[in-house]
């Protein structure tokens, strides 16, 4: 039987507590290692820091910031692998202090800073998210990083395999973009390439999305839960009913009314479905989305991580048949105070996949609550 622990991942340093989370990856050395958690974090220095594993034991290391810069905002973390049997390698992005974009990434041996910049004439206001495309399975990955810019549009810093470019995605028709709301890719089959989906919230607090079906973009108006404005994100992912099967992208976002709804593709059409919220709370703040999967053939089944009313941590998961809220609670003697990130850790290829929840507590450090298998 497995069961969930809370464990106190600390801080960079004893003097420097952890401010915010920039993103969180999992790295695998080779395609039958196990996966390894990397955190990526903000930390009152407002340095770049990350929290990360080795197979054996959890260190900290202080990832500096771009030359002469502080590091402000998210945009988001991936891997990128160069072909299918290569080593993953950690993008973390961020916008800086001059409102432009960087990266900190491993090339193998040694991190790096690169200095992304902006659209010609425009700063870099927030981030949407990050994602690694792949023109085929057995090409390099390439990433893709959507951000909103001073004058509320999208814009994408993407690699085309040798060099950088902006592209300006502009905004949904007759409407301004106000917040992020995530990212997510699509495949059509195991063969396909992947295409990216870039979902924001509009100023009237409905679900565009801005996505590419293999030769061109396009955006799509997603509404809002019926009678409920979107207040703001909670995550976006995509679910897979086998190895073979397309992929379908899952966002979830918090209604005004402080509960979960997602609106998620059936493979025929979209969908609004309302999640409700734990018994007797409301939802304050959201974690992140990530998808399950018991073994490499299952399919994936998505679990929702928020931040209740109570500052405790709940999950909204998918059990193959119908979906249910579990409290997770909080740290023993803690009160979580902010939100952090989520992903899944597979020991081999063939292993089961097992949620992992980090966040923010009182006392600036960052805690995980994770599920074991013994």
């Amino acid at each position: 039987m497995g069961s969930w622990h809370w464990n106190d991942q600390e801080s960079p340093t004893t003097a420097v507590g952890v401010r915010a989370t920039m993103g969180a990856v999992t790295m695998k050395d080779d395609p039958q290692a196990m996966q390894r958690p990397y955190v990526f974090v903000r930390g009152y220095d407002s340095r770049l820091h990350v929290n990360w594993w080795d197979g054996k034991a959890w260190h900290w290391s202080d990832q500096g910031t771009p030359a002469g810069r502080t590091v402000i905002e998210k945009v988001g973390a991936i891997t990128v692998q160069d072909g299918p049997n290569a080593q993953q390698r950690p993008y973390a992005f961020v916008v800086t202090d001059d409102s432009k974009l960087h990266v900190n990434w491993w090339d193998g041996s040694k991190w790096h800073w690169s200095d992304q910049g902006a659209p010609s004439g425009r700063l870099v206001r927030e981030g949407v998210g990050v994602v690694s495309v792949q023109d085929n399975p057995n090409a390099a990955q390439r990433p893709y990083a959507f951000v909103i810019t001073d004058d509320f549009r999208l814009w994408v810093n993407w690699w085309d395999g040798s060099k950088w470019h902006w592209s300006d995605q502009g905004t949904p028709p007759n409407h301004t973009i106000s917040r992020p709301l995530g990212v997510t890719t699509m495949k059509d089959d195991p063969n396909a390439f992947t295409r990216p989906y870039a979902f924001v919230i509009t100023e009237d607090s409905r679900v565009w999305v801005n996505w590419w079906d293999g030769s061109k973009w396009h955006w799509s108006d997603q509404g809002a839960p019926s009678g409920q404005p979107v207040k703001k994100a909670v995550g976006v992912i995509s679910v897979q009913n086998d190895p073979n099967a397309q992929q379908r992208p899952y966002a979830f976002v918090q209604g005004y009314d402080s509960k979960l709804y997602v609106n998620w593709w059936d493979g025929g059409k979209w969908n609004w479905s309302a999640q409700g919220a734990p018994s007797g709370r409301l939802i304050l703040d959201s974690v992140g989305a990530v998808t399950m999967k018991d073994d490499p053939n299952a399919f994936t089944r998505p679990y929702v991580f928020v931040i209740g009313d109570d500052s405790k941590l709940y999950v909204n998961w998918w059990d193959g048949k119908a979906w249910h809220w579990a409290a997770q609670n909080t740290p023993p003697a803690r009160v979580i105070e902010r939100p952090g990130e989520a992903l899944t850790m597979q020991d081999n290829p063939n292993a089961k996949q097992r949620p992992y929840a980090f966040v923010i507590t009182d006392d600036s450090d960052l805690w995980v609550n994770w599920w074991s298998l013994a």
